[in-house]
């Protein structure tokens, strides 16, 4: 409908990107990018170990395996010398996911999708907003995906959108989101077997009224997310989320690494009888029950396992005040030596 249609192109503009298909969910965005880069059975696609477990559901759906590498220590995210040493024969694809909107090394896997010869896919959908230098993400590699589910800068209820500068993967995504049928409602050449991945119109419209006003909010959420670090800043042992300076993140929630040996569940609890919400998003993908047989892993995964085990994700939208914020960490603050 028109909505979708306008939607698309509004995006692919905002994005500098030649074109965009929207869809239904990121997940499903994912597994059409996936499959539209050539992912199918049989294929290993190399993935973070420390991710939404959406990731890897996209690869399983592909008929393809994820093979779990370890992450950066600093910014949490895909570790380009990890994701090099597990390139093999079946390797079809590499995924940078910008986790918490914190662009991935974009630079060494570009290189490294390149000398290897394989796709690299970019997950933006915790990434609204976000650059990489001054180039935004998700327009960077063969082909990147958003989501827009309710908690993000964008929201459109449910929903996603692929975005490439290569048209034909756009054609090809937009296929096999849309049950076969292409850019001009005709089945496209050859087997192309589709999905009802399609956006609808409510959707849409309320994802072009969000974007006329994104970058306000991704502006504020950056305000915000500065209050929070120069507040939490003095709280002993908590590790605050890194910032690029070159970089704009586009903050989809606040993550912080809580300090070794402390009890997670205890300080959630604390929070929650204070009625704050907290997050113990996201647990390494091997640690998931079924996972770590689904997955294929490369290395120790140190990293992924430190992390996952102390990150927690403080409340962030652009109806917080800095009254909140100071109350948060104070109570962030008390909880952790209770």
């Amino acid at each position: 409908g028109p909505e979708v249609n306008a939607f698309e192109k509004e995006f692919a503009t905002w994005l500098n990107v030649e074109t965009a298909v929207a869809t239904n969910s990121g997940t499903s965005a994912l597994i059409a990018a996936l499959r539209a880069v050539g992912v199918g059975p049989g294929d290993e696609v190399i993935v973070p170990a420390l991710t939404f477990i959406a990731t890897a559901n996209a690869v399983l759906n592909c008929g393809a395996r994820p093979v779990l590498v370890d992450v950066l220590p600093d910014s949490w995210n895909l570790d380009p010398a990890a994701a090099s040493e597990a390139v093999g024969k079946n390797t079809r694809a590499i995924v940078a996911v910008h986790l918490f909107g914190l662009a991935a090394p974009m630079s060494e896997l570009i290189a490294l999708a390149q000398q290897a010869d394989v796709a690299l896919v970019e997950d933006a959908c915790e990434a609204v907003g976000s650059t990489y230098g001054r180039q935004s993400v998700g327009g960077l590699s063969d082909v990147g995906v958003f989501g827009f589910y309710p908690n993000k800068v964008l929201t459109t209820g449910e929903g996603g959108m692929v975005v490439s500068t290569d048209c034909s993967v756009v054609d090809r995504a937009r296929a096999i989101s849309n049950q076969g049928y292409g850019v001009r409602g005709r089945l496209m050449d050859g087997a192309v077997p589709g999905h009802s991945f399609r956006m609808n119109e409510f959707g849409a419209a309320l994802g072009r009224a969000q974007l006329a006003n994104v970058d306000a909010r991704v502006f504020e959420r950056d305000r915000l997310a500065a209050k929070y670090i120069d507040t939490l800043g003095a709280v002993t042992g908590l590790v605050l989320p890194m910032t690029d300076l070159q970089s704009r993140r586009g903050w989809f929630t606040f993550p912080v690494l809580l300090p070794r040996g402390t009890d997670r569940d205890r300080v959630m609890i604390a929070m929650k009888d204070s009625g704050i919400e907290t997050a113990d998003y996201f647990p390494p993908l091997h640690h998931l029950a079924g996972y770590a047989d689904l997955c294929l892993q490369r290395g120790e995964l140190d990293n992924s396992n430190d992390i996952g085990q102390r990150l927690l994700c403080m409340p962030l939208w652009e109806g917080l005040d800095d009254g909140n914020i100071e109350t948060i960490a104070m109570e962030l603050s008390n909880a952790l030596v209770s």
